[in-house]
This record gives structure tokens, sequence and C-alpha cells, in this order.
């Protein structure tokens, strides 16, 4: 049995480095979805079994609620992703409307897609613009994220709620050190 050789023009040049490859190759491998960051709690890494942000469900839980010295802390779980993304900026625009400082806690999401990471932006921009304080609870990949995409620059973050609520407080001068 006879294999004929390649064709020529189906095989790449193997002098050339693989960024040289034009986009049109037709070898290379297309992506028809749009790109995620998909938020993994560490928590969820031994899980096999865990929801993908695909399969889940398309809400998102915000709760509203007083912290120490007037401070508003803001909680929301789900996944903040194109189907979702609208009712996280209508919850953001009534935070800054409120013009309170406020902790935005997002310890319980497990995915933002890019377009919740704009939003993110956008608040800092909003915050900075009409002066009002706040901090950010999430998990450490969200963060990273941040931190890669430098939006990280105007935004006071943390790992835990405490932590952000503890900065916000000395951050406005109401702390008052036990004893």
């Amino acid at each position: 049995m006879n294999i004929p050789p390649p064709d020529p023009a189906q095989q790449r040049p193997t002098n050339l480095p693989r960024r040289a490859v034009p986009f049109d190759d037709p070898l290379s491998p297309k992506c028809d979805t749009a790109p995620r960051i998909r938020i993994t709690p560490r928590s969820a890494h031994a899980d096999e079994h865990a929801q993908s942000p695909e399969s889940a469900s398309a809400s998102l839980t915000v709760i509203a609620t007083s912290a120490a010295h007037g401070i508003v802390r803001s909680s929301v779980s789900g996944v903040i992703d194109a189907t979702t993304c609208g009712t996280f900026s209508a919850h953001l625009d009534e935070i800054t409307a409120a013009a309170h400082p406020f902790v935005l806690d997002l310890t319980g999401v497990p995915f933002i897609s890019v377009g919740g990471l704009n939003l993110i932006e956008a608040l800092a921009h909003t915050t900075v613009r009409l002066d009002i304080r706040w901090a950010l609870a999430a998990q450490y990949s969200l963060h990273r994220f941040l931190t890669l995409l430098n939006i990280d620059a105007h935004i006071p973050s943390f790992t835990t709620v405490d932590a952000a609520l503890a900065h916000l407080m000395i951050a406005l001068g109401r702390f008052r050190p036990p004893g």
C-alpha cells in the first residue's frame, strides 16, 4: 500500500515561527465562541462535578445590607455573564446613586465575563468621579484578572469582606481600635 506524500500546500513552513502563520490559515484551530473568564473557587477544584457556567442558572442574587458605621454591604452571588450583566449593571447604578460608602461582596461569584469586568472598571471610574468610598471583596482569581488587565489601579480589593470593611472604616476615619 503506497501512501502519497502530504500535499505541500497543506503543510506549514517549518522555518517560520508560529506567530508568523496568518490567522486565516486553514490548519490553525478556530474558536467560534467568545472568550470567557472563569473564576473557580478553590473548593471546586476538588469537586469533579462542579457546575459549569453554561449549565448554571441565569440568575443573580443581590442583597444589600447595612454594615458598620453607615457602610452598605452589597452581596452578589451567582454567575455574572451576558444574561446577568444587565441586572448587575442596574445594581451598581443603584449603589452609586445612593452615594453611600459600600463594600461590593463578590465572594459568591464563581464566574464573571469580560462584560462584568468592564462594569467593575466603570464602577471604579464612577466612584472616583463622585467621590464615593468603596472596597471590593472577591475571590483571589478575580483579583488576579483585575491585575492582569490593569483594572486594579483604583480598586481597593480584598479576599474577605471583613478586610474590605476594615479598610473602608479606616479610610473613612471611623475605625476605633478595641479597648
